[in-house]
């Protein structure tokens, strides 16, 4: 079987908790959903020129010739599982060329790239590689964020990927001209982040996030040893010149911040200011209680 060599943007969409699903309604009404998941899915990328190449349980992996078709695709796949109450989607995209054989189907390490980010999504997330970024118009590249830094499968070094905000329009004539945050003279621009448990201290510059924590040592960048943490219990990303820690834990964070009453977010995010501190998984006042002090250190300008 002879393959052709083809730029292609390769997606791949997978349901989020689906095992869950199972065990929760059972095999009948979860199949019914996951189906029916799949299926607005499949029409959603065709009616974008996307080729679906394969189902793979409860994922779909698809092909586009344009990366900002396969952009637009996915963002309407999004907004489409919000409006009408579908199921979540991971969805991971690369761009590059690939292997094209008689029957559609694409093989390669582009393959690979978009199934490796597909699973550092998380639920309603779309996660893109740098190479696909590249390809895109400046309407849709102004909402792509810097997400992580990571070595993909097969790759000598690590690359940075970003998460597409799909939440936001994509027409540049509704978009809102939205200023660099290092234009803003007039404000501090957070620089370091200074985190210090026990003996444990590190300092996180911008360009080390996201900083995963939780109880999970495989997991994780920050081990945090404690029964009530989650295996990934938070996260601290750096978004539009703050320093925003997301839960995503069962039992949720607790954040002292410098004269602000104490907050708890349970799958949720808040803005660290300040100095202040961070507790996992049950109040900062209960006995053993798992906590990391925070400073975040500014620029002089």
């Amino acid at each position: 079987m002879t393959a052709t060599r083809s730029l292609q943007a390769v997606m791949f969409a997978d349901v989020s908790g689906s095992s869950r699903l199972y065990k929760e309604h059972g095999n009948t009404q979860a199949k019914q959903q996951i189906d029916g998941t799949l299926g607005a899915t499949r029409e959603i990328i065709e009616s974008y020129e996307g080729v679906v190449i394969k189902t793979l349980g409860d994922e779909i992996m698809a092909r586009f010739s344009s990366p900002e078709q396969a952009c637009r695709a996915a963002i309407e796949l999004q907004r489409h599982a919000l409006k009408y109450g579908q199921l979540s989607l991971r969805i991971g995209m690369a761009y590059g060329e690939t292997l094209m054989d008689s029957t559609g189907d694409v093989f390669g390490q582009v393959v690979n790239d978009a199934a490796d980010v597909s699973h550092i999504a998380r639920a309603n997330q779309v996660v893109l590689t740098d190479t696909f970024k590249l390809q895109l118009p400046p309407a849709l590249t102004q909402q792509c964020e810097r997400f992580d830094q990571v070595r993909l499968k097969g790759a000598e070094h690590s690359s940075i990927v970003y998460r597409l905000h799909w939440e936001t329009s994509t027409h540049p004539q509704n978009a809102t001209a939205v200023m660099d945050i290092l234009s803003l003279t007039d404000l501090p621009v957070p620089q370091t982040l200074e985190l210090h448990h026990d003996s444990h201290q590190q300092t996180i510059n911008i360009d080390d996030l996201p900083l995963t924590i939780g109880r999970d040592e495989s997991l994780v960048k920050w081990f945090a040893d404690n029964t009530k943490v989650s295996r990934e219990h938070c996260e601290i990303i750096y978004r539009r010149g703050k320093f925003v820690l997301i839960d995503h834990s069962t039992n949720g964070t607790y954040i002292t911040q410098e004269q602000q009453e104490l907050v708890y977010i349970r799958r949720e995010e808040t803005p660290l200011m300040g100095s202040g501190i961070i507790t996992l998984g049950q109040r900062p006042d209960r006995a053993g209680a798992y906590s990391i002090s925070f400073t975040i250190n500014h620029s002089s300008s």
